[in-house]
C-alpha cells in the first residue's frame, strides 16, 4: 500500500549546541555539549504522522554521505516507507547547524546541498507517481526553491490530493534567499488546502497582528484552512465557516526546534481523521508541546502519549 502522506521538503541532519545563551556579534562562548538528530520540516512533519499512526514517506535527494545515511536511519526507525529516497552520489546531504540556549530559543544555519537543488522536471519523472497515489502531500517554503516546489502542489491537485503548505519563512526572506519571488510565493498560495504560517510570513502577507484578521485575509488568498499558532495563547483553526480558537499546553520548555513542525504533523493526522477543527488544533497543540520537552526536532510523541497530554491537562474548552 503506498503511504496515505507523503512531502516534498527539507530534510536533514541537526548539529546542536547546548550554550549558556545565543551569541551577538564577536563574541565567543564554550558549548555544554552537541547533539546530532534528523531533522527539517517537511521531514519532521512527516515523522510526527507516522508516530501517530499513519503512512508517511519522505521524496526527496541525499548525498552518499554520513548524513544521508543518518537521514535514512532515522526515517527507517520510524517506519517510514523509503521508496521515494533517492541517493545522488558525490554529493552532500542537507545538514543544520542549531545553537540552542538555557530558556530554549535557538537559531538556525541551513545547508540545504543536495536537496536544494531539486529540479521541477526530476519531481515530475521521480516523485509525481508517488504524490498522486496519497491522501496528503506536504510540502514548505524554506530551503528549496519554488518551482519544484510548485510542480509538485500542481501534481497533487491535479490528483485531488490535498495540499498542505507550512510557510516556515516569511516572503521577503524567501525572495532574498533567491528561492523565489515575494509574488510568486503568494500566488502558489491558490494551489494550498491547508496553510500553516510562522508569525513572521502571517504578518508580512496580511499587514495584521489581529489573529482572526490574519487568517481571514490568508483564507482570501486560495487555501480552505488556516492554521495560526499563537505560542502561549495555543492556536486557530480556520475556514471559511468556522474559527475554532485552541488552548495551549503547560510544559517545561527544554528546546522548541521542531514544535511547528510537529503541531504540522498532528493537523494533518487530525484531518485525516476527518476530526472537527477544535479537535484537530488541540491536538496539534499536544503534538507540539511534548516536541518542546527534549532537545531536537523530531522529540516528537506517539498518539497515546499526545492523548494522555490531553487527558491530563483537559485544557479549559477541551473537548477530545
Amino acid at each position: 500500500m503506498p503511504p496515505q502522506v507523503v512531502g516534498i521538503g527539507s530534510c536533514g541532519i541537526d548539529y546542536f549546541a547546548i550554550v549558556p545563551r545565543l551569541l551577538g556579534p564577536d563574541e565567543k562562548i564554550n558549548a555544554d555539549r552537541m547533539e546530532i538528530h534528523a531533522g527539517g520540516v517537511t521531514g519532521n512533519n512527516l515523522t510526527q504522522v507516522a508516530r501517530l499512526g499513519a503512512s508517511a514517506g519522505w521524496l526527496g535527494l541525499i548525498g552518499d554521505d554520513e548524513s544521508g545515511r543518518l537521514i535514512v536511519k532515522a526515517f527507517e526507525e520510524d517506519g517510514l516507507d523509503l521508496s521515494g529516497i533517492q541517493t545522488i552520489k558525490g554529493e552532500q546531504s542537507t545538514f543544520v547547524w542549531i545553537p540552542v540556549d538555557a530558556q530554549g530559543e535557538r537559531c538556525i544555519y541551513m545547508f540545504p546541498n543536495v536537496n536544494g537543488k531539486l529540479t521541477t522536471d526530476q519531481v515530475r519523472s521521480l516523485f509525481a507517481s508517488k504524490i498522486k497515489s496519497a491522501t496528503h502531500f506536504h510540502t514548505e517554503a524554506s530551503q528549496l526553491p519554488l518551482p519544484p516546489i510548485k510542480a509538485a502542489m500542481e501534481v497533487a491537485r491535479e490528483a485531488g490530493v490535498r495540499v498542505i503548505f507550512d510557510l516556515d519563512v516569511a516572503p521577503s526572506y524567501f525572495a532574498h534567499a533567491k528561492l523565489g519571488s515575494e509574488k510568486d510565493l503568494i500566488s502558489a498560495l491558490q494551489l494550498v488546502d491547508v496553510l500553516k504560517p510562522c508569525k513572521a510570513a502571517a504578518r508580512e502577507i496580511t499587514g495584521e497582528t489581529d489573529y482572526e484578521k490574519i487568517a481571514v485575509k490568508l483564507l482570501a488568498l486560495g487555501p480552505k484552512v488556516v492554521a495560526v499558532t499563537m505560542g502561549s495563547d495555543g492556536a486557530l483553526i480556520a475556514s471559511a465557516g468556522e474559527m475554532a480558537y485552541v488552548p495551549a499546553f503547560k510544559v517545561n520548555v527544554v528546546d522548541s526546534t521542531g514544535a511547528g513542525d510537529a503541531f504540522m504533523g498532528g493537523l494533518s493526522y487530525g484531518l485525516l481523521q476527518n476530526w472537527k477543527h477544535h479537535v484537530v488544533g488541540l491536538f496539534a497543540n499536544a503534538c507540539a508541546a511534548i516536541c518542546c520537552t527534549k532537545v531536537g526536532a523530531r522529540s516528537m510523541g506517539k498518539r497515546g502519549e499526545v492523548e494522555a497530554l490531553i487527558q491530563e491537562q483537559r485544557p479549559e474548552g477541551s473537548s477530545f
